[in-house]
């Protein structure tokens, strides 16, 4: 019989102070991972041969014949961007989990994966044409169960970055819940 006993797999939690500084790098990394976020659906649209356009903040692909895979693999790609994002934020170089908490500007990438995530979750999820009505759209699958689908990662990735003490299974259970998402859409 296997008991898990609880190892940490991170020491403290990422924490901000008042000091002016920190709140522009926090900020700045807030911007940047929420580029970062649009980015990835441009590059997989242009990787695939679509034209990008906008219709006001939404990003478009005008004359696209999408097929389900393509619609999933676009709608998804700045989720799948972020989470790459978070784990080179919250691991170091040999991939193992950090056990300081990251900079200002790392938790601000992270933080804006997060303010992503709960957006799509609650108010986003029945926008036309965000992220979770494609990815319905193109599975089938309710706007609910893929708003919660993405949520896991993200909830475990908070946990990582403001928790102290943080179990060992928790970054593997993100990593795994990333790994798997990411096998099912380009697998589609």
């Amino acid at each position: 019989m296997l008991i898990a006993l609880p190892v940490s797999a991170s020491g403290e939690g990422w924490t901000i102070d008042d000091s002016a500084s920190r709140w522009g790098n926090l900020t700045l990394g807030i911007v940047s991972g929420i580029a970062a976020h649009e980015v990835g659906h441009i590059v997989v649209a242009t990787s695939k041969g679509y034209k990008v356009s906008n219709d006001g903040f939404s990003l478009t692909y005008p004359g696209a014949e999408l097929t389900p895979a393509s619609q999933l693999q676009l709608a998804s790609a700045g989720f799948q961007t972020q989470w790459v994002l978070s784990e080179l934020v919250l691991r170091d170089r040999n991939g193992r989990e950090h056990k300081k908490p990251p900079g200002d500007f790392g938790a601000g990438v992270v933080c804006s994966y997060l303010g992503v995530s709960l957006a799509y979750l609650t108010f986003l999820k029945d926008q036309n044409q965000g992220d979770v009505y494609g990815m319905a759209n193109a599975t089938g699958l309710s706007r609910d169960r893929i708003a919660l689908m993405m949520a896991v990662p993200a909830v475990l990735d908070a946990w990582r970055l403001f928790g102290d003490d943080v179990p060992v299974w928790v970054p593997t259970l993100s990593v795994m819940s990333k790994g798997i998402g990411a096998t099912w859409i380009w697998t589609y």
